[in-house]
């Protein structure tokens, strides 16, 4: 009978640690490594969280995903991780569900860390190029497809975040530092931060 219970008992904590969901204090505990760009601590932490959460499909889960690519995106930037590596370890977020930065608004071309929809008044997709603090690598292009057409003018010049479903994770083919991951995200939606 010992045996059973003490079975029941590790399977009951393994599904519990399979169930965790990412609440906001597990995010905040990122954010001061993405703000000074430590993107090995970032990737530790983000990682960590992921893999602890992972039948969780709140905007927690889906924003620490996104930190996840852009801090392994940030070490390779910095040589800590290769891009054969950067490949292995992104590869098992297709298909998954991904919460962005929230930007302003441009209609510029070029413009970098901004939302640029592809119609001022009924946009099919957008584009985000995310860069490091000083604009010197590109981080993350980000093709954003959407679901329905959006409507770039009821945001009313506020931030925006956009999000949706990792249908492509491709990296730089040359392997320079120019620029590191291209992310297509297919069913997207833009929504006014808060």
């Amino acid at each position: 009978m010992k045996k059973w219970l003490s079975l029941l008992s590790i399977i009951f904590c393994f599904i519990k640690s399979q169930a965790q969901t990412v609440s906001y204090n597990d995010f905040k505990k990122l954010i001061p490594y993405l703000q000074i760009e430590d993107w090995k601590n970032a990737y530790r932490i983000s990682s960590d969280l992921l893999s602890s959460s992972e039948k969780d499909t709140s905007d927690y889960r889906a924003i620490v995903l996104y930190a996840n690519i852009l801090s392994a995106s940030g070490m390779v930037t910095q040589r800590l991780m290769t891009f054969e590596q950067l490949e292995k370890a992104m590869s098992k977020h297709k298909g998954h569900r991904i919460l962005f930065s929230s930007h302003p608004i441009t209609q510029k071309e070029g413009s970098l860390n901004s939302v640029k929809f592809s119609d001022a008044k009924s946009a099919k997709d957008a584009f985000i190029t995310a860069t490091n603090k000083e604009g010197a690598h590109i981080l993350c292009f980000e093709n954003i497809i959407f679901k329905a057409p959006v409507n770039p003018a009821s945001f009313n010049n506020s931030f925006v975040r956009c999000g949706g479903k990792i249908d492509k994770i491709e990296f730089n083919p040359n392997k320079s530092l120019v620029w590191i991951t291209r992310l297509t995200i297919k069913d997207g939606f833009a929504r006014a931060s808060q």
